[in-house]
């Protein structure tokens, strides 16, 4: 594994783990962004392991959802 390679897979954690964790602590805004970007950045990873999603755009969305609900 290169050394971007590795770069990339501790950011897209860590935005998995601020997602998780805005959810668990009631923080929607940032855990509508985090778990947006890194749905955006997983999608792609996923397919080129042959798993295909279906319609992608909706699990780009749905975290942003959250900025508008229980506001």
């Amino acid at each position: 594994m290169t050394g971007t390679g590795l770069l990339g897979l501790v950011l897209l954690s860590m935005a998995w783990l601020l997602f998780l964790a805005g959810l668990a602590l009631k923080l929607r805004p940032l855990s509508g962004i985090a778990g947006s970007v890194a749905m955006f950045f997983t999608l792609p990873v996923l397919a080129k392991y042959g798993i295909e999603v279906p319609w992608p755009w909706l699990w780009i969305l749905l975290p942003l959802v959250l900025l508008v609900q229980k506001r």
